[in-house]
């Protein structure tokens, strides 16, 4: 007899507000983690605290790590910190490098290697 069932993928969660007017933003985060070949979900919440968003994604994700996205704000999480403890907090009007720096950067922590530093170079 076969079962099936869904197990959670392991995947990036990308949780962002409702009635988004930002989708360039969140389009350039999401590029950011395609370059790393990291897979990843996004999903709308009513919520507008980006901290909040970003640790409920962390939680969501099977990796551990998420990203909450607001008009005013981008969040990376990971689910080892402390929710008020973000890793990474950016505004959501960064140029479109910074904004796929802190996509990759979500890809890198999954991956174990260095950051991006959030004007594109190396952390060492």
């Amino acid at each position: 007899m076969r079962m099936d069932f869904d197990a959670p993928k392991p995947e990036i969660k990308i949780i962002h507000g409702k009635n988004i007017t930002y989708q360039k933003v969140v389009d350039e985060v999401l590029h950011g983690i395609e370059e790393e070949g990291v897979p990843f979900s996004i999903e709308e919440m009513d919520e507008a605290n980006p901290v909040e968003l970003a640790f409920r994604g962390a939680e969501l994700s099977h990796l551990g790590v998420g990203i909450g996205i607001t008009e005013k704000e981008v969040v990376l999480h990971y689910i080892k910190l402390k929710e008020d403890q973000p890793i990474f907090t950016i505004p959501s009007y960064s140029d479109e490098m910074t904004l796929r720096a802190i996509g990759s950067n979500a890809a890198r922590l999954v991956k174990k290697m260095p950051f991006k530093n959030l004007d594109n170079t190396e952390l060492s």
